[in-house]
């Protein structure tokens, strides 16, 4: 394919540098171009930026010994290359190295985006490069009064932290701060995939909005003091000026994630990047996966080879068969939902359109907004799960094209879903007097009324399930507590409320009414909102994820840490579509496995399809 870049010799190895000459509204930017071998490249600044809107493409002048030639470039780009032509060594001095500006790499020029070759030998070296060079330049957007407010606001913070009193913190809040610092933490960047990586490995980097910068240190310290201003506000400044600390949610990720890569050769498993940043996004489909891959280990990243000539759906399925091998286990089935099936991007950057998922149901749809998980939650730096549903289950992977054959064992069938908790009352979720909740109650304890078997040893055993079902065992609190407490803290936050009586009724009551230690509020309780309470044919409850139907059956898979949903085929007995997990109390830690009275635990091989 013909280039409009400078020729690299081994673009495995190889990058080019760009050395901006001139920018202005008038004119195209212009720099010369040259090339280096990474691992004796000379000092450069990187940059990372988002590419916006294509269809405010820019083009850039760029001379080399293979002569003159353009590259498209977009508009916000254009913006950075304007405003560091005016930013000397004392207003950006990460630029500059005795006297004279650094090189710069930049992704959408030091790479042909029209060379799906090159692409996939230099998009490898990623993490290399970022970490390699001296700074890392992060351009949030052209001059804008709010961006640059939140930069003061943190400013403000951070310089009062050491001299403000704590019981006088909370005075440090501006609302008219905080706002803007929920507009800077929404800015595209904080929200886009590809930045992961080049924001978690820089040996330094600092945030540009205009002319006006901030460290990376200062921004997060800022953050962090930010949160602590918002949660010691009086109750009554609560009322007044309500804000959560939830509109940070994209800050403590990334910096936990720059922490950890501080260490030499730090990585973590591709699964848990796309599980936990998820909410992150990517043009292209095949971009949710690789644009994650400077972070994972060399064994991973040489199992999933960059082949944007294959569909999307390949591309994920290469994905879990790399990840089934390397670590030995399924995770990846419990994000398999039919709401995730919805749609996938396929075709090029220029050219792409949004079609239906067409992949087997065993394979999560990286680049859906349905995708969500809940149970498989583990902590950052870590590869542990908190549940281990199929405990002694053997874990067997078998990949046959468009069919997966697993060992699994049956526990039960769905009887009865409750399909009351709609998206529209996800607000009546923070109230334990409301109506929602005494819907639950009288859907899951029609169980004792049924004339069939019980299989809760009373209604106290019942109502503690209930407790912990809807709680989903409060692994949503931090820090996370004993789980022998969770019925007991439950019954605390719905005191006085319909519910409350409802599952003191049934037996299950504070065990000390007047002592409020240990307290929490159950702030995961809309999390209710993405799964349809059920009831089994054996008249156990739970939870599973919405679209599920009558009919579909509960199985422990081996390699998978939490019970799946399975719908059965018609066609093909032995087969089944996965539905995703299911919150199944009693069974999230392997009690079946080790329960002699539940019956047939037989191991059986199924293929899911």
């Amino acid at each position: 394919m013909d280039s409009n870049h400078y020729c690299l010799r081994d673009a495995s190895k190889e990058i080019r540098l760009f050395d901006l000459v001139s920018a202005n509204e008038q004119e195209s930017a212009q720099g010369r171009i040259r090339r280096a071998i990474l691992s004796d490249a000379p000092p450069f600044v990187a940059v990372s930026h988002v590419w916006g809107d294509k269809s405010n493409d820019r083009s850039v002048r760029l001379e080399s010994s293979c002569g003159t030639k353009y590259a498209q470039i977009s508009m916000n780009l254009e913006a950075f290359f304007i405003r560091l032509i005016g930013l000397d060594s004392t207003t950006l001095p990460q630029t500059w190295l005795k006297g004279s500006r650094l090189p710069l790499w930049v992704d959408m020029i030091c790479i042909n985006q029209m060379d799906v070759a090159e692409k996939a030998l230099q998009i490898p070296l990623m993490r290399e490069i970022y970490s390699q060079a001296s700074s890392v330049i992060i351009w949030i957007n052209e001059d804008d009064s709010r961006i640059g407010q939140a930069f003061q606001y943190l400013r403000h913070l951070v310089a009062n932290k050491t001299t403000t009193e704590i019981a006088d913190i909370w005075t440090l809040f501006d609302p008219d701060g905080w706002e803007a610092l929920k507009y800077l933490l929404d800015c595209s960047w904080f929200h886009r995939r590809w930045v992961l990586q080049e924001f978690a490995v820089p040996k330094d980097a600092v945030f540009l909005c205009g002319s006006d910068a901030m460290s990376i240190d200062d921004l997060f310290r800022g953050i962090d003091m930010a949160a602590s201003v918002l949660i010691a506000r009086p109750r009554k400044f609560k009322i007044l000026h309500p804000a959560h600390t939830g509109s940070l949610r994209p800050a403590p990720a990334l910096r936990e994630l720059r922490k950890h890569y501080a260490e030499p050769d730090y990585h973590v498993s591709l699964l848990w990047l796309l599980e936990h940043f998820r909410s992150t996004t990517a043009t292209l489909a095949h971009d949710q996966v690789y644009s994650l891959l400077g972070l994972c280990s060399s064994k991973e990243v040489a199992g999933n080879p960059i082949r944007y000539d294959l569909e999307p759906e390949e591309t994920y399925k290469t994905f879990v068969e790399t990840h089934a091998r390397l670590y030995n286990n399924l995770e990846f089935l419990g994000l398999c939902t039919a709401a995730q099936r919805d749609s996938v991007c396929s075709g090029s950057v220029d050219e792409f359109v949004s079609r239906p998922f067409a992949g087997p149901s065993w394979v999560p749809n990286w680049h859906s907004e349905r995708l969500q998980r809940c149970l498989g939650l583990n902590d950052y730096g870590t590869n542990l799960k908190f549940f281990n549903a199929s405990d002694r289950i053997p874990m067997t992977a078998l990949f046959r094209h468009n069919e997966l054959e697993v060992t699994g064992v049956w526990l039960d069938r769905i009887l009865s879903i409750g399909r009351f908790c709609r998206l529209e009352r996800r607000h009546e979720l923070i109230d334990p007097n409301s109506r929602l909740f005494q819907e639950y109650f009288d859907f899951w304890t029609s169980v004792a009324a049924a004339e069939r078997i019980m299989p809760y040893r009373d209604k106290k055993h019942l109502a503690e399930t209930i407790a912990r079902t809807l709680s989903l065992l409060g692994i949503y609190l931090n820090p996370m507590p004993v789980l022998a407490d969770i019925p007991d803290m439950f019954c605390r936050w719905c005191r006085g409320s319909n519910l409350g009586r409802q599952l003191a009724e049934y037996g299950l009551k504070p065990k000390n009414a007047t002592n409020l230690e240990g307290e929490r509020v159950f702030m995961g309780m809309r999390r209710l909102t993405a799964w349809e309470p059920f009831i089994t044919e054996s008249g156990f409850i739970g939870l599973a994820r919405g679209n599920s139907s009558v009919g579909d059956e509960i199985w422990l898979v081996g390699g998978c840490s939490v019970p799946l949903l399975l719908s059965p085929q018609t066609e093909d007995p032995a087969g089944f579509k996965v539905n995703g997990e299911v919150f199944f109390d009693g069974f999230m830690f392997g009690e079946a496995m080790r329960m002699d009275e539940f019956g047939d635990t037989s191991v059986q091989q199924i293929t899911l399809v």
